[in-house]
Formats: C-alpha cells, structure tokens, sequence
C-alpha cells in the first residue's frame, strides 16, 4: 500500500502555518495537492506552543516552567474538505518529535507594547521534523488538507474519539474534553498529572486587534497545508530548508497562582497602619470550579476553545490606552520558526458547554461547576503555589457570584478566637463579656422601658400591707430604687454558618429602699414584681441585627472573583443603576436589556451595547496564567467558606457584599499571564 509521510511538528503554541520559505511545487493531476490515492507522498509538519503574555493586553511573554509545556504523547488528525468545518477526518498518527526550547525570545518586559515583529516570539518550544507514513486519501479536485493536533493524550482520559469518514472538522472542534492533564480530574482543579499538560489546536484571528476592530477577519483553527509542504519522497521532505506546514498548539488547561504581599496585613476602620499577617497563615483554594468528571455531572469543555467571529470588534469606550481597546484579538503575529511574522494573531476568549443556555435565555447557573462552597479542608495551597483547572465563561448577563470561578482565601487574622456582631462587621470582640457590652448598649431603650413599668407597679404596692402577688414591701418604704443587668448565655456554635446563638436574660442588681441596701424580703418581693417585666414567658428577644458570629481559630474567609479582562481592557466604570435585580426570570440579566430601558436606564455610554462592554470581564480561559496578588484587608470577612450556590449567588460581581473589601491584583502569563490585585 502506497502512503505519505508526516514530517516535522512543532509544538510552541498556537498556530499552524509555513515553517520555512522554500517551496517545492508538484504536478497537479486531480487535486490541488497532486496526491493520487495508491501513490506514496510525503508532508513535512512542524509544531509549536505559544509563551503566555504576561497581560493579555500588552502581549509582554513568558514561558512558564518546563513541565507547563513538556510533551509526552500527541496525535496528528487530518482532515480532507472544502474548509475545516466541512472537511472529513480521514486518518490520525502519533506525533513522534523532540522538542526545542524557544524560552529566550519571552523575556518580560521585552515586548510590552506588543509591536517588536521579530525580537521577541509567541514560541516557547518548537518540535524536530517527524516523518510518518500514511495512506494517501482519496481527494475531489478542490479538497483541501488539514491537520489538527492534540499532545499529552496518552494516559490523559480526553474522551476524544473521531469516525474516519464521519466526523467533521465542525463536530470534532466541539468534542467534549474530558481531561487537561491534572492528578484528579473529578477535583476540577489539581496538579499537573505524570502525562503532562494537554495541548490542542489553537483558534486564530487573521487579522491583528489592538488599535482598530479586526474587520474581516476570519478564525481558524485548522492547519491548511500548503501543497509545498506535501513531497515526492522522504528524503526531499526530510532535506534541510524544506517547506513545512507549522501548527501552533495552547494548553487546554487555565493556570491560577495567587501570592501575598510581603506587607499583607489587616487594617480596619480608624486603624492608622495595617497589622502584618505572615505568609504562612494565607492559605487558599479554588471555587466554582468545571470539571471532567461525567459521572458526577462534570461537561468538561469544548476540544477546541470556541470563539465567536461575532465577538471581535467588541471593544469598551473607556479603555485607554487605545491599543487595549479591540481586547478579543491580539496585535502581535505569531513567528515561523525563523523568527519571520505568520498573518495570524492570538485571540482571547472562548466560550464552553456552561457559558448559556438554551436559545437567547442566559443560563443562570453553571450546572457544571463544583465547590460553590469550600470545605474548610480545600484551603491547602499557600502563597506562590500554582494550580490547574478548567476554563469557565459565561455572557455579559451571567457574570454573577455563581457562576464565576473565585479564589478562596483562608486568613488567621487574630491569633485566637473572636467574635463580630452585625452592625460592627469590622469590630472584633474579644469575648463573651464584649458581646454583653454591645447587646446591653442595643438593649438600653427596652432596658430603659422595663425599668419604668416596673418601677410603676412598685409605687402602686408602696404603703399597702400586701402587694398582690402577696409579697409585701415594708411599711415606710418609700422610694425604691434599682439597676438592670444584662446576661448573655451562648449557645451551641453553628459550623454550617459561623453563627453563635445566644439568650438574654435580665436581673435586678443593687436594689435600695429609702436609699439604702434592701432587707432580703423587701429584695425578694421587689425581685418578685419585677420579674414578669425582666423575663417574660418565651424570654427576651435578641435586639433587631445583632447575630453573633464566632471566628474560630482567629481565621476569616474571603472569595476573590477572576477577572479575565478585568479592569484594564473592560472597565467597570457603570453607577449603581446599570444593575437590575438579578433572578431566575426568563430572560435573567444584570444590565439594563438596552440603554432606552426606562427602569434601571444608564446615563453613560459603554460602547455599542453591553456585551460590548463587557464580554469577558470575569471568568478565566485556557492557556492564561492568572496571578492574584493579594495586598492588604480592609475588613473581617465571613466565619466559615462564603456559600455562593443559593440566593447570595445571583449577586452580580460588581456589587459585592460591603461588609469586607480584599484588594488584590491579577496578571495573565505564554501562557498569557493576568494579574489581579485585590484588597480583602
């Protein structure tokens, strides 16, 4: 049997284009690649991975650790078509190359206006020629070739699985994966496993984003292969300076890193200088989470990360500088492996079996994701500790508690135990005795109350020889007077809530009659009048929003949302009435459905609508490094993990609870690297 062979692959990134210039032309019998199914040709493929930037905005690269973009495995599928959508999975191989570093050309800092064209790549490592043999398909005089790749997918669980024959380029992009190469899937967030990181084909732009809406523009994600690249024999494609094709990979997996300020500490309201909080007692861990896991509702996500052409001259008005301003794709070209620009341009976002529901109808709720509420025991990672996770999107409309992927900080604030009580979120109590302090100062109205009725019933019994429940005062008494206490009993501590519940019972101290010390039966008949005021049958009512919880261990919780965009490329600069309410409505939203809406209308311009605006200010997507630098605590956050899958999860996530505040930076790493910072 006659067959061609695969040559070079080389994994750095993101792109499949021509490797080197020289070409090679063929005769052209029947096809556009002169192929003849029985006869022997031979294709010269190269492979490369991308370096991450360290803002997405400014395209400034690096290249993260070895084992980010380390290759274990990988599969070659191609595809026979008129276009990639339509093109037909014909064969695939395994990918068999060593891989070269190209770490030296992402150096941060190096290209951070995203104009150098040759001094700095988007290639962390490129890959050795392969040749591989393979049967000639069988191609109408228009078809096209197209190669697709996916590397680390022996011993990862991908559940890619395509039909020769049947299973299009448009189906095979929307295969759910099942696995990106960490310890435990099921976990949706991990280490990275002994396979290594999966890899896939990345989607392009055509044309470069930045200063001006990329008009025309296609997305490809295919490698087209160039009949330049297909030769005769193995020693032509194998020569030094031949023509390859160069397919450009990403990680399938999101990369998260939060670090603590060396001067991280807590400052809350009237302190003048923050407290510092060694880095040791920060720890944290990842909420709202998708995962690969099928049989515990895990979706995984889309094979190849889908972006929508409809997305790219999306753009906020109040982005400055200017060439942030088209945020969907990227300014700076991808590189040949000789450094020379290839017309293709990162593009930034996607979207993933979560991101809405059916028809026009936002879905409210990422039915995907786990870990709406931490355990107290997923809080191991500690600061400049990395992990891996699936990506998470959503529309402008479903940017909301629930279904955005946050970092959950646990913080030892205090070095034992404290108390807040509502109304002083910011205050801590030190014991029992400081709550009795704030209850008793609550209860002064009602205390000053009671203590009027009872002195009322008491000057009624004065005088008379037996009071009417058949105490008597004694005769010649006639002035009592008397002081209220306050007794505060906790109850049993609630772990679900951090609340600590309480009774209050009221007594009667320093009691006098005529100015001095009561006798004890004029004390025990005063005690006797007073006593259906003091404590009456069910007992006192705790006074209106004065629940108290209970910090135990001195440890707050925190929940950072992840910016993808964020603040630089989609500023939140909406007033308090963009927000509507959001509920499980029909058509749920946070904005206003379009800027003549008479409830809730905005004032400013945003752009041409909101999701113009802002698509993509929250969530996270693969191949991007988040950094979340925590700086400082401007507040006490909540006694146990925050649980965001009820009602507090329809909060918009740019109207967070004011009773705490972290501030925080993100950065993205080739990896594309975000930093968020954040202050708690």
């Amino acid at each position: 049997m006659k067959k061609f062979s695969l040559f070079a692959l080389a994994a750095a990134g993101l792109l499949l284009g021509a490797c080197s210039s020289e070409k090679d032309e063929i005769a052209e019998p029947n096809n556009l690649y002169g192929m003849v199914e029985g006869e022997s040709s031979w294709l010269a493929v190269g492979i490369s991975m991308p370096g991450d930037a360290i803002t997405r905005a400014n395209e400034d690269l690096t290249d993260g650790e070895t084992t980010e973009f380390e290759v274990k495995s990988g599969t070659l599928y191609l595809f026979k078509g008129a276009n990639e959508d339509a093109a037909v999975f014909f064969q695939s191989f395994p990918i068999n190359a060593t891989f070269k570093d190209e770490a030296a050309d992402n150096v941060p800092g190096g290209n951070n206006q995203g104009t150098t064209a040759s001094g700095f790549g988007e290639i962390t490592s490129t890959s050795t020629r392969m040749v591989q043999e393979i049967q000639n398909p069988n191609l109408g005089i228009s078809d096209k070739l197209y190669a697709y790749v996916i590397l680390n997918d022996d011993g990862n669980e991908t559940g890619i699985a395509a039909t020769a024959g049947t299973t299009t380029g448009a189906q095979f992009k929307k295969l759910q994966l099942m696995a990106i190469g960490i310890k435990d899937e099921t976990l949706g967030y991990g280490a990275i496993g002994t396979d290594g990181l999966v890899m896939t084909s990345v989607p392009i732009s055509t044309v470069a984003g930045g200063e001006a809406a990329p008009a025309s523009a296609n997305i490809i994600t295919f490698t087209e292969i160039d009949k330049s690249a297909i030769y005769k024999t193995k020693a032509e494609a194998e020569a030094k300076g031949a023509q390859s094709a160069c397919i450009y990979v990403e990680r399938a997996a999101v990369k998260v890193e939060v670090d603590v300020d060396e001067n991280f500490g807590i400052q809350l309201d009237g302190q003048e200088t923050a407290t510092t909080i060694a880095k040791a007692d920060v720890t944290w861990a990842l909420g709202n989470v998708n995962h690969g896991d099928k049989t515990n509702g895990g979706v995984g996500y889309y094979n190849t990360r889908q972006v929508d052409t409809d997305w790219l001259p999306y753009n906020n008005a109040a982005t400055t500088p200017a060439y942030l301003r088209w945020r969907m794709v990227g300014r700076t070209p991808f590189f040949n492996a000789d450094h020379t620009p290839n017309p293709a341009f990162r593009t930034y976002f996607g979207y993933d079996p979560n991101y809405s529901g059916t028809g026009a109808i936002p879905q409210d709720a990422n039915t995907g994701l786990i870990n709406a509420q931490l355990t107290d025991a997923q809080y191991t990672l500690k600061s400049e500790d990395v992990t891996y996770t699936y990506e998470n999107t959503f529309d402008e409309n479903c940017q909301i508690f629930r279904n955005t992927t946050y970092v959950g900080v646990k913080a030892k604030i205090n070095p034992q135990d404290f108390y807040t009580i509502e109304g002083q979120p910011n205050t801590m109590l030190a014991n029992t005795n400081d709550i009795k302090a704030v209850v008793t100062t609550r209860m002064r109205d009602f205390i000053n109350q009671q203590k009027a009725l009872i002195q009322t019933d008491i000057s009624a019994d004065l005088g008379k020889a037996t009071a009417a429940d058949g105490r008597t005062i004694s005769v010649g008494v006639t002035r009592v007077s008397f002081d209220i206490d306050v007794t505060v009993t906790p109850g049993e501590y609630n772990a679900n809530t951090g609340e600590l519940p309480y009774t209050v019972t009221l007594a009667l101290t320093n009691i006098k009659t005529n100015g001095a010390a009561a006798s004890a039966d004029d004390e025990a008949a005063i005690k006797a009048i007073a006593n259906p005021y003091l404590n009456p049958k069910g007992g006192i009512a705790v006074p209106a929003n004065s629940k108290v919880y209970q910090y135990k261990g001195g440890v707050s919780y925190y929940s950072v949302r992840i910016k993808h965009f964020g603040d630089v490329e989609t500023p939140w600069n909406a007033p308090g009435e963009a927000y509507n309410v959001y509920q499980d409505a029909t058509v749920p939203c946070i904005y206003p459905a379009n800027a003549t809406q008479t409830v809730d209308k905005v004032t400013t311009v945003y752009g041409e609508n909101y999701a113009h605006a802002w698509l993509g200010r929250y969530g996270i997507v693969r191949n991007n490094w988040y950094v979340i630098k925590l700086k400082k605590i401007e507040g006490i956050g909540s006694p146990v993990p925050e649980d965001f899958s009820g009602e507090a999860g329809n909060t918009p996530d740019d109207n967070p609870p004011t009773s705490y505040f972290i501030s925080a930076e993100v950065h993205i790493l080739p990896w594309v690297k975000r930093f968020q910072e954040e202050t708690l």
